[in-house]
């Protein structure tokens, strides 16, 4: 009886759990390591330039950041109820500010491959172990998820303008090594006021398990109740990879403008999902995410549709723009919706949200990087319909919980 009081006891301070705004900053931190890394828009004419390589290989750089972080994300979803999302954090920021300042230094593409998938393992790790955090905060998870999510839009909206300026006056490595440099700054933070070294309930929201064989157990059938949340945040983040990792190429090439005007294209993107991110924490105490995951996966493909049919630079920006409010909601709405299927598993159904999303982030853009290379950026359409498609699809054949 004492100890069901004790668990009680735990589960009441986790549900009024409520983050004060030095944890919220310190939390939020990596999140900028992360958004700033993956610059790939506007820094992949410079690492194309560098290595001399093709759309698919550009693309193949992009996928190989991501298989780093798929397969990292397949031992992580086992450990992170043991490890804590503390410690993982502690783990990988240095791992992201060790892989960016080696990239910068290789001189062959060849070489550079196993550092990207070390580099995806450490961002992969980093941003799943604040989504645990954040999502670990009883019924505040959502709200909470929202500024996590908001904030990462925030940054992703610097992020390309920030690059594009280094980019103007410097090479890509330059910018890397900057980025580099804040990561180790944001690790020591973390060290410093960042509590708790496993899975305390302080900082993690979960009871301490036993592991072995029912542990391993009950993850895969967290994962297997999930798959239709899962396979639809793999599409939907796919959609957001291809914008993110081509829109300034394919700005550029469609519309023959210049570097200043080319950076506007990513940087809008993050504009429309900062914007619905935030509009997107209101609605979600009025709409269920299933429902608003459904709606937002029909937003890409009629944005796309309508700058094909105007076919203006301008408009191209503003479907840019409506399309970053289409997939604003992957990750935090697949959290939430997973975390409300899952609730006796958050740890594992937020990974399992996260593996997935990198795992959509890194084909994407790999498949468009091959088909722009035979049909040309206007081709890629047709790829990003497809995964508007499969999102609407996967969440529609979902139930509510």
């Amino acid at each position: 009886m004492s100890e069901t009081r004790v668990l009680l006891k735990t589960e009441t301070a986790l549900d009024n759990h409520t983050l004060n705004l030095r944890q919220i900053v310190v939390r939020l931190a990596p999140m900028l390591v992360v958004s700033w890394t993956r610059v790939y828009a506007v820094v992949l004419p410079g690492v194309i330039g560098t290595f001399d390589l093709s759309l698919s290989q550009a693309g193949l750089f992009v996928a190989t950041i991501e298989m780093g972080s798929i397969l990292s994300m397949l031992v992580l979803g086992v450990l992170i109820e043991r490890m804590g999302a503390v410690r993982v954090l502690r783990f990988s920021l240095p791992v992201i500010a060790a892989s960016l300042l080696v990239m910068t230094l290789i001189p062959a593409f060849g070489l550079l491959l196993p550092v990207l998938l070390l580099l995806g393992s450490g961002m992969a790790w980093s941003a799943t172990g604040v989504n645990m955090l954040m999502a670990a905060t009883g019924e505040q998870r959502v709200f909470y998820l929202g500024v996590l999510h908001s904030a990462f839009g925030a940054f992703s909206v610097a992020a390309p303008l920030v690059a594009g300026i280094v980019l103007a006056w410097d090479r890509w490595q330059t910018y890397y090594q900057m980025v580099a440099l804040i990561t180790l700054i944001i690790a020591v933070l973390v060290w410093k006021f960042e509590k708790g070294n496993g899975p305390s309930l302080q900082t993690d929201g979960h009871l301490p398990r036993t592991g072995g064989v029912s542990s391993s157990f009950q993850a895969g059938k967290t994962v297997v109740s999930l798959i239709g949340v899962c396979l639809g945040v793999f599409a939907l983040a796919g959609v957001q990879g291809i914008f993110a990792t081509w829109s300034y190429l394919y700005v550029a090439s469609m519309y023959d403008v210049g570097h200043e005007r080319a950076t506007w294209a990513p940087a809008l993107l993050w504009v429309g999902i900062l914007s619905g991110r935030i509009v997107l924490i209101g609605l979600s105490r009025r709409y269920s995410a299933r429902t608003l995951l459904m709606a937002s996966s029909l937003l890409p493909g009629a944005a796309l549709v309508v700058e094909r049919l105007c076919s203006s630079y301008w408009v191209a920006l503003a479907s840019l723009l409506v399309a970053g409010v289409g997939v604003s909601g992957t990750y935090q709405l697949g959290t939430a919706w997973a975390a409300e299927r899952a609730p006796e598993c958050v740890g594992t159904a937020s990974t399992a949200i996260m593996t997935f999303a990198w795992l959509g982030i890194g084909v994407w853009p790999w498949v468009t990087g091959v088909v722009a290379d035979h049909f040309s950026f206007s081709a890629l359409i047709f790829v990003m319909l497809a995964g508007s498609a499969m999102a609407f699809m996967a969440f529609s054949a979902t139930r509510e919980n």
